[in-house]
């Protein structure tokens, strides 16, 4: 069953319970009320009756001993008295034996025996001839030698009439209350529930794979709430999706270029055996046959060791020691400046004083392929520049060249694997693109990050800032 459903029947099933628990009490108690106070005034009516009966027999004399003799004589004077004409009431001795009667009910013997000389009593009866209710009383009469007992009737079939057409009326109101409360609380329920429903087609949009709705969320109820939560939820779905769709590119990618950069040199290295072992060559071409053998076996080597690296820092498998960033920098310095004047660069180094907690080894390789980099991007008689310097409980290390730079949409890819702005170039600098996706693993193991500002034609400005995440993991 719908959720709106359940909210209708339930809230239609309280409202109607209630309603008619309410006014059906209420319906009784009234009539219970009315009730009451025609009984009251049915014994009323029997001690007034009682009374002026007892003063009429006491003025006439009337006995029991002589009651047969003046019988004539008192129900005349009853009939012609202004008082008891129009009264529907028995007298009767305590034998049953009737003195005078104007009831069309009959008398009732077992009220009769329910009271004695000093005690009335009433019962409520409906009659069997007529159907009318009836209030019947009964009450002694005190006669100087004995005791007659009187009856009366009092009719309040309209108060049962009133009462039953009451219930009737009630039903009606009751069936029209439900039938039109039905209707408002289905259509609240539908209202109250939208929410959810939209959720739900929400929800069955991002299960087949489209991430780019999201719920409704207005107002400040827990419905709202939800569907806010909820779009959080599917935002950070569609964010951990979308890194996972790029890591399964880059993935693919990197298989791509890995299988690729193997290619090329085995082809030389095949290509070249093969022609020194199937035919006679010049000593000349012999040993130009066997550099080039050697050089890109050297180069299948060096991009084992960077996979390698890159394989064992994205593991971040690392030794955290504190390191001594100036000396760092000023030893990264001294092992390039060799490759930086063979291309006619000139290297600055202008490091300050500062410790990090890190492996030396891992930030050294930054420091070189950084270096490294900024010596391929650039042309003879350029600048390379070092920079270190300590910033609160971090370190940055900028290197600036003044080369080629990097295009604006390519800064973004420049740390994939195998990613190469200049592919043609690189690879005739012996690079495979691993430098900076390296750089970037061992940045990020540092608890810091690496960035890159350049503008082509005149240079780039790599920023690694480096913190002590590792230090923070090993205490």
């Amino acid at each position: 069953m719908k959720f709106a459903w359940k909210v209708t029947l339930l809230s239609l099933c309280i409202l109607v319970l209630s309603l008619g628990v309410g006014s059906y009490l209420l319906i009784s108690l009234s009539f219970q009320t009315t009730l009451e106070r025609e009984i009251a005034v049915a014994q009323e009516e029997l001690q007034l009756l009682r009374l002026s009966y007892e003063a009429v027999c006491d003025a006439r004399g009337v006995t029991l001993e002589n009651l047969s003799g003046s019988a004539r004589s008192l129900q005349r004077t009853l009939e012609e008295g202004d008082y008891f004409a129009g009264r529907a009431f028995q007298v009767s001795t305590s034998g049953g034996a009737q003195v005078y009667s104007t009831l069309n009910s009959g008398s009732d013997s077992n009220l009769l025996r329910q009271i004695d000389s000093r005690s009335t009593g009433y019962s409520i009866r409906r009659d069997g001839s007529s159907g009318r209710v009836l209030i019947h009383c009964a009450g002694p009469v005190a006669l100087p030698d004995g005791i007659l007992y009187m009856e009366t009737v009092r009719d309040i079939s309209e108060l049962f009439t009133t009462r039953d057409l009451h219930y009737q009326i009630y039903r009606w109101i009751l069936l029209a209350v439900a039938v039109a409360s039905g209707c408002v609380m289905y259509a609240l329920s539908r209202w109250l529930t939208g929410p959810i429903r939209s959720l739900g087609r929400v929800t069955d949009q991002l299960a087949a794979g489209d991430y780019s709705h999201r719920a409704k969320a207005s107002g400040g109820d827990e419905i709202a709430e939800l569907a806010r939560n909820f779009n959080h939820m599917a935002d950070a779905i569609a964010q951990n999706v979308r890194e996972l769709e790029d890591a399964a590119r880059r993935q693919e990618d990197f298989t791509a270029s890995f299988v690729h950069e193997l290619k090329t040199p085995l082809t030389s290295i095949i290509g070249y055996a093969d022609m020194l072992r199937s035919r006679e060559l010049e000593e000349e071409k012999r040993c130009k046959a066997a550099g080039y053998i050697f050089s890109e076996g050297k180069r299948l080597e060096n991009l084992s060791l960077s996979l390698m690296n890159l394989v064992v820092v994205g593991r971040g498998a690392a030794e955290a020691r504190e390191v001594d960033m100036l000396r760092l920098c000023e030893e990264a310095g001294r092992i390039s400046q060799p490759a930086m004047a063979d291309r006619g660069l000139t290297l600055s180094v202008r490091a300050e004083p500062g410790t990090l907690w890190g492996d030396a080894a891992l930030l050294q390789t930054l420091l070189q392929n950084l270096l490294d980099n900024a010596r391929k991007a650039s042309d003879p008689g350029g600048r390379v520049y070092l920079t270190g310097r300590p910033q609160g409980d971090r370190y940055l290390i900028i290197v600036e060249d003044q080369g080629r730079g990097i295009p604006a949409e390519e800064i973004g890819k420049i740390t994939e694997a195998f990613y190469m702005v200049d592919k043609s170039r690189s690879r005739a600098e012996g690079g495979a693109g691993l430098g900076l996706a390296l750089c970037r693993e061992i940045a990020e193991l540092h608890g810091g990050t690496l960035r890159f500002q350049s503008e082509l034609g005149f240079g780039t400005r790599a920023t690694a800032e480096l913190g002590g995440a590792e230090r923070a993991e090993e205490e």
